[in-house]
């Protein structure tokens, strides 16, 4: 189980790597291939011996696959709609979470009728949006252009890097990641060590998936200015009202799901104001991997000084969210942040 969850980070040479190719092929195109391929790559899971390293195994493919084509959405919402980034990556990200709550909830119930069924509607569901899509992106005009302009890995990630206005909201960013792992790695225990019941443990998580989702849906309505000055503060009282005794503490996951959406949501389409046009790839695969570096340090971080007092890694977290406050004076000023979406609609 433990390999499996690490899978998740192996995906990030692949990604690197892969993401020239997505910009090759037109982000329109390689979403269409890969949500194909992942369709195609259910249909043998209910056939496989039931072998657990050969199962984690076969799951590395889908999970590389799986990240190129949110960077081809990713890079879709950025050439396409810059200045309504808040608001459609909010939505795309809020469907997402409804549809793990969904498939969480549906997939024990389907395993439990036939070991086939999850695999089969999961293809089954994966195909259909691509039949979805295909007439919609296919028509795209400009994606010829684009297919036709592509640019190495190294040159992609030295522009990215070397982009001065883009440095302060990557590393804002990389420090909101951080804090939320460093809060939420060892929820789960302090939820337990408040007293709640086994029977409500997914309720906690539950409520937190459900902040995620209206936070996200709703960000394109709340103006960044407002999300950067009260979206730290709220992630903060979230992340501290797990030191509250059950039931006080089922506050606390909805209101710490709904300010870190709002604040991702955010950083996320400021980001994308600034990108390159160029090479848009590459870049949002490499600022994936380096996100996924700082999520992956705060949860290490998380388990070695959770050892012991499981609280220093939540204090630990909620200061890091009010660490972003003083840059509201700064990079995330509403003056600046006006300044940049006027360039960009220029």
């Amino acid at each position: 189980m433990g390999f499996f969850a690490a899978l998740g980070y192996l995906t990030l040479g692949p990604l690197l790597l892969l993401s020239p190719w997505v910009e090759r092929r037109g982000l329109a195109r390689a979403l269409l291939e890969l949500r194909l391929a992942r369709g195609l790559l259910f249909l043998p899971l209910p056939f496989l011996p039931r072998e657990a390293a050969l199962l984690v195994f076969y799951a590395y493919p889908l999970m590389v696959l799986t990240d190129l084509a949110i960077v081809a959405w990713e890079g879709l919402l950025v050439r396409r709609g810059r200045g309504r980034l808040a608001e459609r990556s909010g939505k795309l990200y809020a469907a997402w979470e409804v549809g793990g709550l969904v498939g969480v909830g549906l997939g024990p119930a389907l395993f439990a009728l036939h070991p086939a069924l999850p695999y089969l509607l999961a293809a089954g569901i994966l195909l259909l949006a691509w039949t979805l899509l295909r007439p919609t992106l296919t028509r795209e005009k400009g994606e010829r252009e684009e297919a036709t302009r592509p640019e190495a890995l190294g040159r992609s990630l030295r522009r990215l890097l070397a982009y001065a206005p883009l440095r302060p909201y990557l590393l804002l960013s990389l420090l909101f990641t951080l804090a939320h792992a460093l809060t939420t790695a060892l929820l789960g225990l302090l939820a337990l060590r408040a007293g709640t019941p086994e029977a409500l443990f997914g309720l906690v998580f539950a409520l937190q998936s459900l902040g995620y989702t209206l936070g996200s849906y709703f960000a394109g309505r709340v103006p960044p200015a407002l999300a950067f000055r009260l979206g730290p503060l709220g992630a903060a009282l979230g992340g501290m009202g797990f030191l509250l005794p059950f039931p006080l503490l089922l506050a606390a996951p909805p209101l710490l799901g709904l300010a870190v959406a709002l604040l991702s949501t955010h950083l996320r389409a400021v980001r994308g104001w600034l990108l390159p046009k160029e090479g848009l790839a590459p870049s949002l695969a490499a600022i994936r991997a380096l996100l996924y570096g700082a999520g992956a340090l705060g949860g290490l971080g998380a388990g070695v000084l959770g050892k012991g007092n499981p609280t220093l890694p939540l204090l630990l977290g909620t200061l890091g969210f009010l660490v972003l406050l003083p840059f509201a004076l700064g990079p995330l000023h509403p003056r600046r942040l006006e300044a940049l979406r006027q360039e960009e609609a220029e």
